[in-house]
């Protein structure tokens, strides 16, 4: 009986550690959106990498002219690493949840899309350390390009 108990609590405490980087995760995230319309989420797990080159993952996405598009970002609190979104394209860097001028990160950046094209979302971790997290990508509405 001792050991159903204790394979029960070790099975319990193990899904409580993995819990987070499941998705809840996404549901989380997803609650900070507001208004906004979900359009894609990104989920990614990264283990330990070098800190000049912190491993990285890299996703494309389509996006509009006329758009003003949020990008949320959310970590797994159980993991110490500290996600960090990019938005860029082949030729322009547009934004990033990172300030690296004093190294402050964000839980949203807003991008205002001023030319319909293939846009590249990457993910990497502060000081390559192992971690979890996931970006959403919303629609907060139209804008006026004039």
């Amino acid at each position: 009986m001792k050991k159903i108990v204790l394979i029960i609590y070790l099975l319990f405490v193990s899904l409580n550690i993995f819990s987070q980087c499941d998705n809840s995760l996404i549901d989380r995230c997803r609650q900070k959106i507001g208004k906004a319309t979900y359009l894609k989420h990104f989920k990614v797990r990264l283990e330990e990498g070098k800190k000049k080159k912190p491993p990285e993952k890299k996703y494309s996405i389509l996006l509009n002219k006329g758009n003003h598009y949020r990008f949320n970002i959310e970590n797994d609190m159980e993991k110490p690493g500290k996600a960090v979104l990019k938005l860029w394209s082949d030729y322009t860097f547009y934004g990033s949840s990172l300030d690296k001028s004093d190294g402050s990160t964000y839980e949203y950046f807003d991008f205002f899309c001023s030319k319909t094209g293939v846009y590249y979302v990457s993910l990497y971790f502060i000081d390559a350390k192992k971690g979890c997290a996931v970006a959403i990508v919303s629609l907060v509405g139209g804008y006026s390009m004039h």
